[in-house]
């Protein structure tokens, strides 16, 4: 039998609805200590086992539990269905030692877990470790290389790298552990990055490059591995995150003992809602070619407030189309096949992957239990600001590349209707953007390794045009005067019929054909408050940010609406004429664009700038 995942009992306090189900248990100094005369039970998504994963793409067919307790009672091991209903198959008593439970899991394929319950009879029960073991022994040897992503967040890199030195196995586990390092702030700078240096020592590789976005950094992590003798991996990781070992080593054992070579992704918790789970699996939708889980109630689950026991669809093996690469294990066997990332800075670099190599048969498995807490992006609506560009313009990529459907379904209806919406919310800047995209698209791809470094001044220098980039803060006249007004009628409930939704467009069209008004904000709206069909009602609002302290101005521009929603239309209906003829154009130049020579020009080009170590690679012996 084989090691498949081990008990994490170090969470801290917001965590342990993750490892612990709600009960008399006390947890503490690495232990479960059960009081006498009580039940508690671990069917939680850090303690139970996703047994359907292993069966369907490692095909197991015993789980072994082995458990380390001490007391007097008894333990109980539980299956579930891919429904969710669970049944006992087996239970032990608790005989100071080491106690073994087996596992037929057989016929599991397409959904459920398995866990332990624990009774205490006269005494406490003490339980220090559990294990889950499989009868697959692993299929592949090499070493996995891991590859962190940042841009100015040295403190998160730190964390991350002294929690890996931390771990023995997981360093047993890993070969060098690279830091892609595309910022300013330098993580090499940063105070305690010795410390982490000489702890990790030669295993760890510092890549200091330009800023070539997520798939430029993530790409040279992939194009390093490739290049390193006896690597069969890469574990790509987001550098805002926080990391438990043992669920990175979860991925790396999953790979290693998959019947083919899978993509394995891991899932994202919230770091600021630890137990907030963003999705099981993530799928793009053929209707409107967009991404996002299954089904619209499956993102954002908090697992303590409706655990793994209480949520019948976690348990059916989820099936994906691609995983974020907040946290993703990808095979050096499946980079040779597809090639690196397309180079499209960052947004839907991840998803396009994953359709990619789908296309060409490899499976991504979004792994339950391989998980990082990750800096949720629900914050702050990056949609209205620089990254609009590469929103519209990746997704459109995407679906000329992958779509299944004729124009990507319903994707440039959806797109219009997006920017419509917009224009009456007096958004104007996202526009301008989505319109350059699809110009940029149809004369495209041309050289999108060279124009990297431009996407983000380029998209910036729009912004200056249009008074909704200024911010205004407290002490600012427009933001005193506006919160002065602050809005606090009641909510306007959301139009969901289609009578409702022409009103509230002939209403907004209506607005638009009356001159701008003058002096300040009429009011200020809260961020909550500012929802697509309240801002349309106003002509000149103050909209503030998720915390208060800032906001936008948004106010009705009449000649700039009226040009906008005739470009965005004209360049939606050139692009749907031209789909076919545009599609095959892409889908030529993709290859050649994803293909680890092409990257490694590249690299080249950015290795100089801005620091002098060649390739722009710093050693860990260069720095303590």
């Amino acid at each position: 039998m084989h090691l498949a995942q081990q008990l994490i009992l170090t969470l801290p306090p917001d965590r342990r609805a993750l490892a612990v189900e709600e009960g008399p248990a006390v947890v503490a100094d690495g232990a479960v200590r059960v009081p006498a005369g009580t039940s508690q039970g671990l069917a939680t998504y850090f303690s139970a086992f996703p047994a359907s994963y292993w069966v369907r793409w490692a095909g197991a067919g015993t789980v072994r539990l082995e458990v380390a307790a001490a007391g007097a009672g008894t333990l109980r091991l539980v299956r579930s269905d891919a429904r969710g209903a669970a049944s006992v198959v087996g239970s032990a008593p608790v005989d100071d030692g080491t106690v073994t439970l087996d596992a037929d899991v057989a016929g599991m394929a397409d959904g459920g877990w398995l866990w332990v319950e624990v009774d205490a009879g006269d005494a406490d029960v003490l339980v220090t470790d559990a294990r889950w073991l499989v009868d697959v022994a692993p299929r592949r040897t090499g070493d996995v290389c891991l590859s962190i992503t940042t841009m100015d967040k040295p403190e998160y890199c730190v964390a991350t790298l002294r929690r890996i030195a931390s771990s023995e196995a997981l360093r047993g586990a890993v070969g060098t552990v690279f830091v892609i390092d595309q910022g300013t702030r330098r993580l090499v700078d940063h105070p305690d990055y010795p410390e982490v240096a000489a702890a990790l020592g030669d295993q760890l590789t510092v890549v200091e490059q330009g800023n070539l976005g997520g798939s430029g950094g993530f790409s040279r992590g992939m194009l390093e591995t490739l290049e390193r003798d006896g690597a069969d991996a890469v574990l790509i990781l987001d550098d805002d995150v926080e990391v438990e070992p043992e669920a990175l080593l979860r991925a790396i054992r999953f790979h290693r003992a998959a019947r083919e070579p899978v993509v394995v992704g891991g899932h994202m918790l919230d770091l600021n809602r630890p137990t907030v789970l963003n999705s099981f699996s993530e799928v793009v939708h053929e209707g409107t070619f967009n991404w996002g889980p299954p089904e619209a109630d499956q993102q954002w689950h908090d697992l303590a407030a409706a655990p793994l026991r209480d949520t019948p669809w976690l348990h059916a093996r989820g099936e994906s189309d691609f995983n974020g690469w907040w946290m993703c294990l990808i095979p050096t066997a499946v980079l040779r096949d597809v090639g690196l990332s397309l180079p499209l800075f960052l947004k839907w670099d991840d998803a396009e992957f994953g359709l990619r190599a789908r296309d060409a048969g490899h499976a991504t498995v979004s792994f339950p239990g391989a998980a990082l807490w990750h800096v949720a992006w629900t914050e702050k609506d990056d949609t209205v600001e620089w990254q609009a560009y590469v929103h519209v313009r990746n997704r459109i990529v995407a679906a000329l590349l992958h779509a299944r459907r004729p124009r990507g379904g319903l994707l440039l209806a959806n797109l219009l209707a997006t920017d419509l919406k917009l224009l009456l919310g007096m958004r104007y800047y996202p526009v301008d953007l989505h319109v350059r995209a699809l110009r940029d698209l149809l004369t495209g791809p041309g050289d999108l390794h060279a124009g990297l470094g431009d996407v983000v001044p380029a998209s910036r220098a729009v912004g200056a045009a249009y008074p909704e980039t200024t911010t205004y803060r407290p002490g600012d006249a427009v933001f005193d005067a506006a919160v002065a007004r602050r809005w606090t009628a009641p909510a306007r409930p959301k139009p969901t019929s289609a009578v409702a939704l022409v009103r509230l467009t002939l209403r907004g069209l209506a607005r638009n054909l009356r001159p701008a008004p003058g002096g300040m904000p009429r009011g200020a709206l809260t961020r909550d408050q500012a929802t697509w069909w309240e801002v349309p009602e106003h002509d000149s609002v103050l909209v503030l940010a998720g915390d208060g302290a800032s906001g936008t101005w948004l106010r009705h521009e009449r000649r700039r609406v009226w040009r906008l929603a005739g470009a965005t239309v004209v360049a939606h209906l050139r692009l749907a004429a031209r789909w076919g003829t545009v599609s095959r154009r892409w889908r030529a130049a993709a290859p050649a664009l994803a293909a680890p020579e092409t990257w490694r020009a590249t690299f080249a080009r950015s290795a100089g700038a801005p620091h002098d170590a060649p390739g722009g690679v710093r050693r860990p012996s260069q720095h303590h």
